[in-house]
């Protein structure tokens, strides 16, 4: 497996690499820790000392290297993964993807922040746009606390190919002893409330219930704990919402990539649930599943 680390701080690279460190990774996994270093990320200082020109920038990209490579390297090494820093000039939102169709890459691991201004609110996150654009699976981090209790995986399955590659990639992970994995498919609200009033069939909730019955049979041979749930609503709100609500560690779904004028006017649901959820998402592309079932056997690979 090829994992690309997005980084743009110290502190980034921390929350991703402890992430990294709480679960075991297929053998012969590689990374790849990025840094893409925008021109406003250049200190004044530097562009002073520099007389503002393009060694500025060059001379911040070397700093971050060098530190990236200082912290990061050595961690990875640790938990059996080799990897190399790689610093590139431009836009995150572009060249992240672009680095992981280059590569290429299997998985983007990436922080859930925002950026603060408004000109860059009005665009969005880069996770957000990185979820979006990325030739892979994505997995958008959120640090979690400590919690004395089993690991809560949300699954959100409509029966599509992509969310039955979302099932099959958390049937070939290696996930922590006692995880617990609870299956939702969300049906339309009008189309729910109509069926219980009898007047239009069952075949949502039938719809739902085949759903949620693939991502079972998938899940069967795995050792988890499976839960299951029918529930109504908006599917990226009834998602966060549950995940909330049971307290979820990690969402996982697939994405069925909406395109042009079908994107603008109805959104990404897994875009919008990585951007807004409280814990972390991993967006799974339907190419993941044949890659995902010729790999090696997860082994265990923590750091001693």
């Amino acid at each position: 497996m090829k994992v690309l680390v997005a980084v743009d701080s110290i502190i980034t690279l921390d929350i991703l690499i402890n992430e990294m460190s709480a679960r075991s990774w297929p053998a012969g996994t590689e990374a790849r820790v990025l840094s893409v270093v925008d021109d406003d990320d250049v200190p004044l200082k530097t562009w002073r000392d520099e007389g503002y020109g393009v060694s500025s920038v060059q001379r911040e990209m070397r700093r971050r290297g060098q530190q990236l490579s200082d912290l990061g390297v050595e961690r990875l090494r640790r938990i059996g993964i080799p990897s190399q820093v790689v610093i590139m000039r431009g836009n995150p939102e572009f060249l992240i993807s672009f680095a992981a169709r280059s590569w290429p890459a299997d998985l983007i691991i990436i922080r859930a922040h925002n950026r603060k201004d408004f000109r860059r609110r009005l665009l969005g996150s880069v996770a957000k746009l990185v979820v979006e654009s990325a030739p892979c699976s994505v997995e958008v981090v959120r640090a979690r606390p400590k919690a004395d209790r089993s690991f809560r995986v949300l699954l959100a399955s409509d029966g599509s190919a992509a969310s039955i590659a979302a099932s099959e990639a958390i049937a070939e992970m290696s996930l922590p002893a006692n995880t617990e994995v609870r299956v939702v498919s969300v049906v339309n609200p009008m189309i729910y409330s109509l069926e219980e009033l009898g007047l239009g069939g069952d075949s949502g909730t039938e719809h739902a219930h085949r759903a949620i019955g693939k991502a079972v049979r998938i899940l069967s041979d795995a050792p988890v704990k499976i839960s299951a749930e029918v529930i109504a609503g908006g599917a990226a709100r009834q998602i966060m919402a549950r995940a909330e609500h049971w307290g979820a560690d990690l969402i996982v779904l697939g994405t069925n990539e909406r395109r042009g004028l079908s994107r603008l006017l109805f959104g990404s649901t897994s875009a919008a649930v990585a951007k807004r959820a409280h814990c972390s998402v991993r967006v799974v592309r339907e190419k993941d599943a044949a890659q995902t079932s010729s790999a090696n056997a997860y082994q265990s690979s923590k750091a001693a």
